[in-house]
């Protein structure tokens, strides 16, 4: 029986070193500290890492990752520097003015008239 244990051992090393360079979708959640979740999430909506499918598995490769945390660096704003909306005056001129009036007679109950 040592020879059954012997060559899956040996099956079982040649897979790991074709996938060598690969993480799983658990290995890449547990490694950033998020959920699988979340790792499924920016898949859904194009925002993470790129990967890797062979039928129903997932797998990530290093390179990709590292070039793709590398991408979301970045810089820090200069301290004492914020930015903010500016507000603009307005120049009356340029403000459009309705040509029509508002026909409306006097509201009920006023009158209209002092008799």
């Amino acid at each position: 029986m040592p020879e059954i244990q012997s060559s899956e051992s040996e099956e079982s090393d040649r897979l790991s070193s074709i996938l060598a360079g690969y993480l799983t979708q658990k290995d890449l959640a547990q490694a950033l500290g998020v959920s699988e979740r979340t790792i499924a999430r920016w898949h859904h909506f194009r925002e993470g890492p790129p990967r890797v499918e062979f039928g129903r598995k997932v797998f990530y490769r290093l390179e990709s990752v590292s070039a793709w945390i590398a991408s979301c660096e970045r810089p820090e704003p200069r301290a004492g520097r914020t930015r903010r909306a500016r507000l603009r005056a307005v120049d009356p001129s340029r403000v459009p003015v309705s040509t029509q009036r508002n026909n409306v007679g006097p509201l009920a109950g006023s009158g209209g008239s002092h008799n």
